[in-house]
């Protein structure tokens, strides 16, 4: 199932099929929307990225539209709530498990894009036993610094993109970063419709999540799986650049 969904993951953002169901999970007195396909206690679930939402995945219905699957609104994204909170990688991975709680699954492979890869791992620190699997897409797997002059660097670098994202003209440098997200090849009407969807979210939103995914970073997976299925999808790399993925450790 893991190598269907790895040759399907590829972006659009439209409306999910009607075959799906809306339902609405609850975590800390707010709502956290999702739509549901088919029925068990085994699903793939989908976490989209920073500032996009489960509208995102249409491209992959052929596998939620034949396996029980869920494609998550996380806080502050798409139709679920979005408070003025922290929107912490904690945050977002307990909205995961709300859903699947509502949802009644009670074990996941976890498809995560850009973000959605952090979130995911999160909630494999959180819940390992509800993790049957990962699939990363265009996302990293953090790893901790390999010293305090690296974890410098990083807190540095993430530092200057979050002060960027909480400046009062923090939408006139996201069109010249999100087009760093698209290749030549990419069709201009998808193009739009991504950049409208992204450029919509709440400034408080998209800069709390850069601050969450900051923390990520300085603290990384350190915890070691045994036998956990992970691949790695990298739709879009610029030329001669390596990956930023790292795959769980795994016991030797």
């Amino acid at each position: 199932m893991q190598r269907k969904i790895g040759t399907l993951l590829l972006l659009l953002p439209l409306a999910a099929s009607a075959d799906g169901v809306s339902h609405f999970a609850t975590l800390d007195g707010n709502k956290v929307h999702y739509v549901s396909y088919g029925t068990g206690g085994s699903a793939v679930v989908f976490i989209h990225g920073w500032t996009c939402d489960a509208s995102f995945w249409q491209a992959q219905s052929p596998v939620y539209e034949t396996t029980r699957s869920l494609l998550i609104d996380l806080p502050g994204h798409g139709q679920s709530d979005k408070p003025e909170i922290s929107y912490a990688m904690d945050l977002l991975a307990r909205a995961v498990d709300a859903v699947m709680v509502d949802a009644g699954v009670t074990k996941a492979t976890l498809v995560g894009h850009s973000m959605g890869t952090p979130v995911a791992v999160r909630f494999l620190q959180m819940h390992p036993e509800k993790v049957a699997g990962l699939v990363i897409v265009d996302g990293f797997v953090p790893q901790p610094p390999k010293d305090d002059a690296a974890r410098e660097r990083v807190k540095a670098q993430m530092d200057a993109m979050v002060k960027a994202a909480r400046a009062p003209d923090y939408k006139a440098g996201l069109p010249a970063m999100l087009a760093g997200m698209f290749t030549p090849r990419t069709d201009p009407l998808l193009r739009e419709r991504i950049e409208l969807a992204m450029l919509a979210a709440p400034q408080y939103v998209s800069a709390s999540a850069r601050e969450g995914m900051t923390a990520m970073s300085l603290t990384g997976l350190t915890e070691r799986y045994s036998a956990l299925p992970a691949i790695a999808v990298m739709v879009k790399r610029a030329p001669g650049r390596r990956n930023s993925f790292s795959a769980p450790p795994s016991p030797h």
